[in-house]
């Protein structure tokens, strides 16, 4: 047992020291953290923790009271309306997440009443201006790709250069025609139109941003069928008219849009991420967001990589064979860690028997509040360093190859596969010019 041990804490130091590439956040910008009484406990409830709060029965409505800043609650009303819930859902990785942040960034060991007033006093001394670095800093995090909540739909550049790298999103394939062409201040008449609109995009920002995200899994299907322009063409003429499309023709015109993005993607070397398996929230359908939906997809675009994220949990074992058996397929631990982590590791540990380990990517902390990456990163090393631990004492792997995997899923792997390095030189001087720096 002490062997085994020891052999744990070598392996986890060797992984603690490495600057690991966060490969999704979507992390408000630092003019966004609240100040004040405004920053308060509901701020480390407004991603995750919340909905096992609500999964475990506190009321939507009285959650969304502590969410709010502008709700008129104490610091100990807010508490007293979360705590019989917390107890409940204690023994989550996302509640887990937040403890392990307040302990090592506050000085707390847990969430309870009598804890209210140091937690609070320290948080509003540090949420600010350069909070997201020292944090990063303190979790080991060099920089993370970034999906920005913006008001530009494609990409937002206006993000601390220093900490992000910036994805483009998907605002296409949802069909905002209307806010497109007043972003780009042009009509779009024509399908040809709204293509040539895309196109412009990937020309302006695919050789700055860090990958192309698309979350879908939320509102439909991941199965997109090959649909022919000529079938797209006539759905699009309809969208404004009095006519307008229903739900399966519309979808066929999403369907073609996305084998669009595709194609655009690999012309540019641009990795395209999924959202798959879990849905963040509470209630959804799961069925929809399976990543094996997405083989049409795979198949007929070999030119194009594909980044999927969440290793489709609860679907992780169809991923692992997708991986192995696609070469323009990679798996992505991104909130992983936090879902659920021993099914992390069970899945890394079947993985790492399956699937050539430059193809996983080990981290994303995939938060609102840094915070929550914080005590996202923390879990994920501990893990990673338990399944490369068994891989040794398996005699599968020796101490230093173990080592050299866990470096490429923290680093290497991401700053290889989507070319990282170069993306970020480019996009450095945009978005210092975007956030004004």
């Amino acid at each position: 047992m002490a062997a085994s041990a020891e052999l744990h804490h070598r392996i986890h130091d060797e992984l603690r020291a490495v600057r690991a590439i966060d490969t999704h956040e979507h992390l408000q910008r630092e003019r966004d953290m609240p100040t004040g009484p405004r920053c308060n406990v509901g701020r480390l409830f407004t991603h995750y923790a919340n909905c096992d709060l609500v999964s475990a029965g506190m009321p939507a409505q009285e959650m969304a009271r502590v969410q709010n800043p502008d709700s008129g609650l104490g610091d100990q009303e807010r508490w007293a309306l979360l705590e019989p819930w917390y107890r409940r859902a204690w023994n989550t990785g996302y509640c887990e997440a937040l403890r392990v942040a307040c302990r090592d960034l506050y000085g707390v060991d847990d969430l309870r009443a009598d804890t209210m007033g140091p937690l609070l006093d320290a948080m509003r001394r540090k949420v600010g201006p350069g909070w997201t670095r020292e944090v990063f800093d303190r979790a080991g995090i060099d920089f993370a790709m970034l999906n920005p909540f913006g008001p530009l739909l494609g990409y937002n550049a206006d993000c601390d250069p220093d900490c992000f790298i910036v994805d483009m999103v998907d605002g296409f394939s949802g069909l905002n025609v209307a806010g497109l062409a007043a972003q780009e201040g042009r009509d779009i008449l024509t399908l040809d139109d709204y293509l040539d609109v895309i196109d412009s995009f990937f020309d302006r920002y695919a050789h700055l941003a860090g990958a192309f995200k698309v979350g879908r899994a939320y509102d439909r299907t991941l199965a997109w069928r090959n649909v022919p322009k000529a079938e797209a063409e006539p759905i699009f003429n309809r969208l404004a008219g009095s006519d307008a499309p229903g739900t399966a023709e519309r979808r066929a015109l999403e369907d073609f849009l996305m084998h669009h993005l595709a194609r655009r993607c690999g012309e540019h070397g641009l990795v395209m991420k999924f959202h798959t398996g879990i849905q963040e929230g509470n209630g959804n359908i799961i069925r929809n967001s399976r990543a094996a939906l997405l083989t049409e997809l795979f198949l007929r675009h070999p030119k194009t990589r594909f980044d999927i994220y969440h290793i489709s949990y609860p679907y992780q074992e169809e991923l692992a064979v997708l991986s192995k058996n696609f070469p323009n397929v990679f798996v992505d631990f991104c909130w992983m860690w936090i879902i659920n982590p021993a099914a992390g590791r069970r899945a890394l540990s079947d993985m790492l028997d399956t699937v050539p380990a430059n193809k996983i990517h080990g981290f994303g902390g995939d938060f609102i509040f840094v915070e929550g990456s914080y005590g996202h990163a923390v879990m994920a090393r501990r893990e990673i360093a338990r399944v490369l631990q068994e891989k040794v004492e398996e005699g599968r792997f020796s101490e230093d190859y173990a080592v050299e995997v866990g470096r490429r899923l923290l680093r290497d792997n991401a700053l290889e596969n989507f070319g990282l390095a170069e993306r970020r030189a480019r996009s450095v001087p945009v978005q210092r010019a975007a956030c004004g720096r």
